[in-house]
């Protein structure tokens, strides 16, 4: 019967391939359609009315854009002033906390004044009750002299 060598499988294959594919123009056929001259007018209606929303659309999109940016605007002041607050905020604080410092240093020592004022008003009652006593005694001593002077 028929021999096929190795030579000629290759040639046979790609013609058999050839075959099996249709063509490339008949995949590509397009169909005719017509149309009404009132449905073509529709047509033209309605894409008229399309381009009116589209261009009422893009002024409304400009419009928005440019509130959009006047709302950026404000924004970044907003933030802007935020970062200023904060700021005075914290220096706030820390003049707070000097403060709260200070107080505290001022209630230490007017406790430590009132300290020694309390130890000064003892040492000075100490005194003044030595000198009584003293000033009493030589009172008595006085009179006792006196006495002594008169009897004789």
């Amino acid at each position: 019967m028929w021999r096929i060598t190795k030579k000629y499988i290759m040639p046979l294959l790609l013609v058999a391939l050839c075959l099996c594919f249709p063509s490339v123009g008949f995949c590509s056929e397009s169909q005719m359609y017509t149309i009404s001259e009132t449905e073509l007018t529709t047509l033209q209606n309605h894409l008229d009315a399309l381009e009116a929303n589209n261009e009422t659309l893009k002024a409304i999109l400009s419009e928005s854009n440019e509130d959009l940016t006047i709302a950026l605007d404000a924004l970044m002041k907003s933030q802007n002033e935020l970062a200023t607050l904060k700021m005075q905020l914290q220096q706030a604080k820390n003049d707070a906390e000097s403060a709260k410092n200070s107080l505290a240093i001022a209630n230490e020592e007017l406790r430590k004044a009132s300290q020694s004022f309390k130890a000064y008003e003892k040492e000075r009652d100490k005194v003044e009750g030595r000198l009584r006593n003293q000033r009493n005694i030589w009172e008595v001593l006085c009179l006792v002299a006196v006495g002594v002077a008169i009897t004789k």
